[in-house]
């Protein structure tokens, strides 16, 4: 029976206007007098409130009435926990306590204890007194599994349409109202609980208010839900904060709410002792500027979007002037291979001129044909034996700005000059889907960009040997790509073997062995000089590995934010990221976990964007031309002490300070004091282009299994023309890389901010510093490090 105080008549006021809600699509509004705001707490969405009706759609069509015995109870179950278990299983069960929908417990133990369970379990159950039959069985929490995967997965096998997800202790830490509230649930669409976190600038834990239901990014447990809400779960739970984001993504397609907080119901004050072990602050260090606040940064980020559905879409500025292709391909199942992208082409107003050649035809004359694929119809030309790629070219109608063909055909085009001839090998069709997100612009500017690979190593061979077969197998796409091997003074005779006997069949190759020791950050910095503006290098210490795709992801990105119609666009971005990662370590307070998509959802910006910070990355990155040769600049400027000796503070409170040897301490001071920024992936589950395997060398002295899980990320796979890969390059907003205005931006921290801010940041410090030159001046950045002097010289 409902107890006759005021906070749990006011839940359940609070609950049958809901029900009356969801049932009859009527609309209610907050009024001075009622007893319990309907109104939601507005801090993770970009409008004042939350619209029950429109914003949830909670509707009879789809969130059912909960029925008795539709509950299940998901109990996790630890050495602990388990000489409890009775105290934790009896107000679930007992006459006086149990709630009508509870119908099943699901006890998820580790698999060391089961044994111990199951006598436990016989034991308590003979004991107890139930109000009615409740099926209790066990499942298994593999050792190796995260407890929200576990618990998560125990729901899937669950029998019923609600679960509720408890703690170890199952419902005896909390008031009996708030238990009352759990056990006795509304139908609500969204993971209902006690305990939330709120992602924005910082996480911060919820404190229920006394009257309101308020929004969170996740919660932890207790916590009550629909089972549908993990159908298609999959990874998407590897921790709470990950299943919030998941079920924000497939409820409103942004980070508007993860789950609600129900009102505080005892007069209590809260207990809030869970918060400490759950959220691990950011610092806000490095703002000399107010903080943004997640509705303008969101304004910032997508002014030149156009939101849909509660997310930007990103094709505004990606225009695409209609031209002609050619396409000279040698057979049927290379069309078929390269279809998807020729079908993109066309759709988007493209002319094609598509055909086959393989210069042993027996046609007299050329004839016309057809391929269906399952996005187009594409009509091609079988040459005849009298023809050739000139004559195919001198009879084309119009002149193709582009020509796609493959690098084993070897006849000239003539008359070509001013056409941009792509040549791919065969069997890299079938991988070439990416292509399609390319502009025309992009397409014409392809065989501009040149990039090195430049590999850093000294005395791991089985890492050299590791790296160098990750980029043999790497798909290029025809592309020369020239290799850089760095050897130290020191480097031991197997790995200078291994680079002797290696033969690089993608460009030139490039051996250079120092005869002086010049350590780590020497080694770095001097593996590569720019010889123009359009070179670009792969720095690679030997402990990293690169997925198959990780050239395309560089192509992919250098087109679109250097080339087409962003030439010259972004003097502030200094490189592109291969690596995605899951640590941040400048904060002063210690490395911690981080994850770029529960950010970006906060903030409401789709959780796959890429984004830019000015952390460089040194597993696996791509440099630019003007902004390393700055660096060098920098650099001598730093070690000659002319301007500041070597133990000047630049960049206030982070930890990069204390990394003496190491070369990104001066990279960090160089984009700090500049606002630079470097483009970093975003892809599901962490899914990169590169990877670090963290091995014993100059910055890690100890190899533990938990470092290497920190910072080891899945790389993405190649995949065939017959299945298709969990992750590919694609996995983007609108299937395309944003428009380079609207891309979000973090700090050094990790916190969200813009590049005003950063270049605003930097300037007042450049001005702390006493240094003068044209970056103080103009704040624009010169591209030359010699910029900076004392005022007053």
């Amino acid at each position: 029976m409902c107890r006759s105080t005021f906070q749990w008549c006011a839940f359940a006021s609070f609950c049958i206007i809901l029900l009356y809600l969801w049932t009859t699509g009527s609309k209610i509004n907050k009024t001075p007098n009622a007893q319990v705001s309907l109104d939601f707490n507005s801090d993770l969405s970009t409008s004042s409130t939350l619209d029950l009706e429109t914003e949830l759609s909670f509707s009879s069509a789809n969130i059912s009435i909960i029925n008795e015995l539709s509950l299940t109870a998901i109990l996790p179950v630890t050495e602990n926990s388990l000489p409890n278990l009775r105290n934790i299983l009896e107000p679930l069960v007992h006459p006086d306590t149990a709630s009508v929908y509870l119908g099943e417990i699901l006890l998820v133990s580790q698999d060391h204890i089961i044994s111990n369970l199951r006598s436990e379990l016989f034991t308590v159950m003979s004991q107890m007194e139930f109000s009615r039959h409740i099926q209790c069985s066990i499942r298994s929490w593999k050792d190796t599994l995260s407890e929200s995967i576990a618990l998560i997965s125990a729901v899937v096998t669950s029998s019923t349409d609600w679960v509720l997800i408890l703690e170890e202790d199952g419902l005896n830490n909390i008031d009996e109202d708030s238990r009352r509230a759990l056990l006795n649930p509304p139908p609500i669409a969204l993971p209902l609980g006690l305990r939330g976190v709120r992602l924005s600038h910082n996480a911060s834990c919820i404190t229920p208010s006394a009257e309101t239901s308020l929004k969170a990014s996740y919660l932890i447990p207790p916590f009550v839900m629909p089972k549908s809400l993990t159908a298609h779960v999959s990874e998407r739970a590897a921790s709470w904060a990950d299943f919030g984001a998941y079920v924000s993504s497939i409820k409103f397609g942004d980070g508007r709410a993860g789950g609600i907080v129900l009102p505080q119901f005892s007069q209590n004050t809260p207990d809030m002792n869970w918060c400490s072990s759950i959220v691990q602050p950011t610092s806000d260090v490095l703002f000399s500027s107010p903080s943004l606040d997640p509705e303008s940064l969101f304004s910032q980020w997508s002014s030149t979007s156009n939101p849909v559905d509660g997310f930007p879409i990103h094709t505004a500025s990606l225009s695409d002037s209609p031209i002609i292709f050619g396409i000279l391909l040698l057979s049927i199942e290379d069309l078929k291979a390269f279809a998807p992208v020729a079908c993109h082409l066309e759709k988007r107003g493209h002319t094609l001129r598509i055909s086959l050649y393989n210069g042993f035809s027996s046609e007299a004359s050329s004839k016309l044909a057809s391929l269906k694929h399952s996005l187009c119809t594409l009509s091609y030309r079988v040459l005849s034996a009298d023809e050739s790629p000139t004559t195919w070219l001198d009879a084309m109608e119009g002149h193709p700005e582009v020509i796609v063909t493959l690098s084993e055909m070897t006849e000239p085009l003539d008359g070509c000059s001013s056409t941009s001839i792509i040549r791919i090998p065969r069997k890299d069709l079938q991988h070439t889907q990416w292509m399609s997100s390319l502009t025309s612009h992009e397409w014409r500017d392809w065989s501009v960009p040149q990039v090195t690979l430049s590999i850093i190593t000294k005395d791991r061979p089985q890492s050299l040997s590791r790296l160098l077969e990750s980029i043999t197998d790497a798909r290029y796409f025809g592309d020369k790509v020239d290799l850089r091997a760095n050897l130290e003074q020191s480097s031991d005779i197997e790995t200078m073997n291994i680079i002797k006997n290696f033969r690089w069949p993608h460009g030139s190759m490039f051996v250079h062995h120092r005869v002086i020791h010049g350590g780590l950050l020497t080694a770095v910095a001097e593996s590569w000089y720019p010889d123009s503006q359009d070179a670009y290098a792969v720095i690679l210490e030997d402990d990293v590995e690169l997925s198959p795709l990780f050239y395309a992801w560089i192509k992919m990105t250098l087109l679109r934010y250097r080339y087409g119609l962003n030439r010259g666009k972004a003097p502030h971005v200094f490189g592109i990221s291969l690596y995605q990662p899951k640590n941040l370590e400048l904060d002063l307070s210690g490395r911690r976990p981080f994850n770029a998509s529960h950010v970006l959802l906060s903030t409401g910006i789709h959780a796959l964007t890429p984004y830019l910070s000015p952390i460089p990355c040194s597993w696996g990155a791509v440099y630019f031309p003007e902004h390393w040769m700055e660096f060098h600049d920098f650099l001598a400027l730093r070690f000659s002490e002319d301007v500041f000796n070597l133990s000047q503070i630049i960049v206030p409170n982070v930890r990069s300070n204390q990394w003496t040897r190491s070369w990104k301490k001066y990279f960090i001071e160089l984009v700090y004091l500049r606002g630079y920024v470097m483009l970093y992936p975003n892809f599901p589950q962490h899914v990169s282009l590169s990877t670090n395997h963290l091995e014993v060398g100059s910055h890690v002295k100890i190899r533990s299994m938990e470092k290497r899980e920190s910072f080891s990320v899945p790389l993405m796979k190649l995949g065939d023309a017959t299945v298709a890969r969990e992750v590919d390059l694609l996995d983007l907003p609108n299937r395309s890389l944003p428009p380079l205005a609207s891309l979000p931006v973090l700090n050094l921290t990790g916190v969200p901010t813009t590049l005003d801010v950063l270049k605003e940041t930097g300037m007042l410090r450049y001005l702390e510093l006493g240094l003068c030159g044209d970056f103080a001046v103009s704040g624009s950045g010169s591209f030359n490090a010699y910029g900076f002097f004392p005022c007053g010289n």
